[in-house]
Formats: structure tokens, C-alpha cells, sequence
């Protein structure tokens, strides 16, 4: 018993203060005045930070107030850039400081610098970009706006109004407590509208709460269960080798299973923490998206009175981490990579993706930001930045077989997809728990790297099957004419 706790005593620390976090959300919630709050979250969170890391609490602090600094002295037509570049080179510093003879910081402080890199770079971009739809806003002629917005369906656009906050503003969107330990990423709007509009008030905060934690246990269990039973490190071990292919070939699929569930429960936690403040509810017409917000109907929803906003129905979509059933149950990588944390894949989706210039690269810019968000690990390469190849030959099935089929055969298909998907994050996931290069050689070695080989397999079948399927075509349309003139 005490050896567990001793051996995972930083992990204990940090489930017990997420623990707290969602503890005090009622009373945090309570706090009469918009000050007091915003003051009482981020003293809380720098509390929370120094328990947390202890002298190495000096980075997360440091980093963000000299990039809310940066922000702050340069234009909010560049701050952006700067933001991005100053904060991910102040990442690499961070985490490259063992090299320079100073003391490694523990993988829990790396999580919360994590979480600042996330809020002040996108308040960066936040910023800029409500800037530049703005400008763009007051060239745009109000009879053409008007005949748009006639002829298309009610949809906000990413940015409705201009969000240029003061210093002390993003200081206390830095560090208030509220998914500092770890996540889920929020905007600065959806941060500012928590003290100025009404929701927190009317939402069922404890309700939801409850609802999100009561799974927490399971997946916990599962977790200690699984990683007991099948340890990670076995798998480098001669005893492994010695084992028959198809057990080694499976047992990525425990490690993965025991991983998610770890990962689970640390989102649902966090999003406990946001549930329980009340941060994160708006009413469920605006359509809320994960990290986002809602996505219709947003100026009106700000004019709620405080009888609409009484008997409005509310959801916490905005702060939402995690699709566990879909995570277990989507057919498809590039579907799964849709609700694994959502509201991170949404940060990327925004500050580099849609903001990338080089259309062709936009998927290679951001796969490697989110590597490098992750940490400079060989595993972290081997997980994410291999998951295109996998994908271009996935897409090719989907859309030959998958896509337009039905009933039983959809359904035959669908588990093999599925299967095929969840082996292959199972495989890339060894690499991500293993980390170094050494010992994911060690074990890929052992499996003869069988893995990357029937991905390449399956794209070549794929791409021949599409060619003869493209020849096939035009026979199938003359076909299907000349059947559709006889029943004429």
C-alpha cells in the first residue's frame, strides 16, 4: 500500500487537487462581485501552480505574464505571431532545461505550462482575429450583407465582435484555476462572458457535476486493473519476445485500453472542475461546440433577459473533453481524431490549421505543433505524425465500400474498419507510452515493424481497387441507363 502511494505520490497530489478544484466550484461560484472572483481564480490558480511544482512553479508563471507582456507591447495586428513563437520557443526552453544544468520539471508542471501556451496564444490569436474580421466587416456593403445573410442558413462566423482585452484581463484568464491543472482549453470570450453574463447562475452546475463524475470511478479501476496486470514495460522484456506473435501483436490493445481509461478520467475530471464553477453553460440554442462556443445566434444570446436566461436549457458542450463512446465506437482514425479532447484538437483547428498560408501543408503544420505541444519524445513523432499514411489509405475503403453500403454489409464492413482503426492507434499509442527512440526500436524490432508494412500494403491494394473501380464506372452508368430506358 505504501509503496503504491510512494510510486505514484505526484499523481495522488494531482487527482486530489483536481478533487479540490471541483470541490470549491460552488462556493467560487457564489462570490458576489465580478473582482472577487476573477481575483479569488487567480490566486487559486497560482496556489495551485506552486503546490503543484514548487520551485519549478517559476516557468508557468513566468511564461505567462511575459507573454501576456508581449502581447500587450506589440499590435494586435501582429501579436499574434509574436505570441505563437515567443511562447512554443519558451516550451522548448522549458523542457530543454535539464540540458543546461538546471533541474527537470515534473510531467505534471509540463501540464499546466502546457495550458498556458494554449490560453495565451490563442487569446493572441483570439485578438487578431476579431481584428481582421472586424476590418473586414466595415468593407463589406450592407445591402450585400443583407442579401447573404437572406440566402444563407443562421450561422455565426468564427468572430463577431472585437476582443481586445486589458492586461489585467489576461492575467486573470492566465491563471484562474478554472482547467489550469489540466484543461480543457476555453477562449477568452468564453472566460469573459462566465463574470458578465447570467448562465452560472440559472444552470443545474451540480447536477451536471455529478452526472459527468459519476463514471470517474470505473474508469480509475479500469485503469489500475489493466496497467497492474499488463505493465507497459513488459513489453521490452525477453519474456515477451519469447511469447506467441499474436499475443504481442494484442497487447498494444491493453496498453491502450489502460491509457485511455488514465486519460478518461483526468478529462472528466477537468471538465468537472468547469461544470462545477459553472464556467462553460450557455443555452443549448447557440449550438455550442467544444472550445468554441456557440455557434448561432451569439449577440442575441448575450441579450438574454434574466427571465429567458431563468428558463432557458443549458448544456457544457463548450468545455467538453472528451466522446468517450465515440472514442470506443467510431469506425473511422480520422473520426476518432474528431472526439479524442476535442477542445485542444479545436485550438489547433484555429491557430494553425485555418491560419496556416500553404493550403498543402496545413495538416503537416498542424500535426507538428501538436507534436511539439506534446513534448520532443521520439514517441510523440512515431504517434501523431504517422497517423496521414494511415489515413490516406482508410479514406480510400471508406469511400469504395463503407460510404454508400447498408444494412448487414455496412455493418460486416464497419467492424473491420473499426478493428483495423483501433489496431492501428494501438500501435502508434506503444510508441507514445515508450517515448524514446531506443526502446520503441526495441520493441517495433521485435514485432518486425509489421504494422508499417500492411499500411503500405493496404494503400497500394486501395489505390489499385480505386483505379479498376474509376475504369469500372462509366460500364456500371450505361449499364444502369440502359435498364432505367427499358423499364420505360
Amino acid at each position: 500500500m505504501w509503496s503504491f502511494i510512494a510510486k505514484n505520490k505526484n499523481d495522488i497530489i494531482y487527482l486530489s487537487l483536481l478533487l479540490f478544484s471541483v470541490f470549491i466550484g460552488p462556493y467560487y461560484r457564489k462570490l458576489s462581485t465580478v473582482d472577487s472572483k476573477k481575483w479569488a481564480g487567480s490566486i487559486l490558480g497560482i496556489v495551485l501552480i506552486i503546490i503543484v511544482s514548487g520551485y519549478s512553479a517559476a516557468h508557468p508563471i513566468l511564461s505567462a505574464l511575459s507573454g501576456i507582456i508581449a502581447i500587450k507591447s506589440t499590435s494586435i495586428k501582429s501579436c499574434h505571431t509574436f505570441a505563437f513563437f515567443y511562447m512554443f520557443g519558451y516550451l522548448i526552453v522549458f523542457r530543454l532545461s535539464n540540458q543546461f544544468g538546471l533541474k527537470g520539471s515534473s510531467g505534471q508542471t509540463n501540464l499546466i505550462e502546457m495550458i498556458i501556451v494554449l490560453r495565451v496564444v490563442g487569446v493572441a490569436f483570439e485578438m487578431n482575429g476579431s481584428w481582421l474580421a472586424m476590418a473586414k466587416a466595415k468593407k463589406v456593403d450592407q445591402e450585400a450583407t443583407k442579401k447573404d445573410s437572406e440566402e444563407k442558413p443562421l450561422k455565426d462566423d468564427d468572430f463577431v465582435e472585437l476582443i481586445n482585452p486589458e492586461f489585467i484581463d489576461l492575467f486573470h484568464y492566465c491563471f484562474n484555476y478554472i482547467g489550469l491543472l489540466t484543461g480543457p482549453y476555453y477562449r477568452y470570450r468564453t472566460f469573459d462572458d462566465y463574470f458578465r453574463l447570467p448562465y452560472s447562475k440559472y444552470v443545474d452546475c451540480f447536477g451536471f457535476t455529478i452526472n459527468t463524475l459519476k463514471i470517474v470511478p470505473l474508469y480509475i479501476s479500469l485503469y489500475l486493473g489493466l496497467s497492474n496486470v499488463w505493465p507497459l514495460d513488459y513489453i521490452l522484456t525477453e519474456d515477451h519476445n519469447n511469447r506467441h506473435f499474436l499475443y504481442r501483436m494484442m497487447y498494444p490493445w491493453v496498453l491502450f485500453a489502460a491509457f485511455r481509461q488514465r486519460i478518461y478520467s483526468g478529462m472528466t475530471l477537468a471538465e468537472s472542475v468547469c461544470t462545477s464553477a459553472g464556467l462553460g453553460a450557455y443555452p443549448a440554442q447557440g449550438k455550442n461546440r467544444s472550445g468554441h462556443g456557440p455557434t448561432v445566434g451569439y449577440m442575441k444570446l448575450k441579450q438574454m433577459s434574466e427571465e429567458e436566461a431563468r428558463t432557458a436549457q443549458y448544456d457544457f458542450k463548450t468545455i467538453e473533453c472528451m466522446d468517450v463512446w465515440g472514442c470506443e465506437t467510431v469506425v473511422t482514425l480520422r473520426d476518432s481524431m474528431k472526439v479524442w479532447n476535442k477542445a485542444v484538437q479545436y485550438w489547433v483547428a484555429m491557430v494553425v490549421y485555418k491560419r496556416f498560408p500553404v493550403t498543402a501543408l496545413k495538416i503537416h503544420a498542424a500535426l507538428f505543433v501538436s507534436v511539439i505541444w506534446h513534448g520532443f519524445h521520439a514517441g510523440y513523432f512515431f504517434c501523431i505524425y504517422f497517423c496521414p499514411f494511415y489515413l490516406m489509405a482508410e479514406d480510400i475503403y471508406f469511400k469504395l465500400y463503407y460510404k454508400d453500403a447498408t444494412g448487414i454489409k455496412k455493418k460486416i464492413i464497419g467492424f473491420i474498419m473499426w478493428f483495423l482503426r483501433s489496431h492501428s492507434e494501438s500501435y502508434q499509442a506503444a510508441a507514445f507510452l515508450l517515448l524514446t527512440f531506443d526502446r520503441i526500436w526495441i520493441y517495433y524490432s521485435s514485432m518486425y515493424h509489421y504494422w508499417y508494412g500492411v499500411w503500405l500494403a493496404f494503400l497500394i491494394l486501395g489505390l489499385i481497387l480505386k483505379k479498376v473501380r474509376n475504369m469500372l464506372n462509366p460500364r456500371i452508368s450505361r449499364t444502369a441507363d440502359s435498364t432505367e430506358v427499358k423499364a420505360q
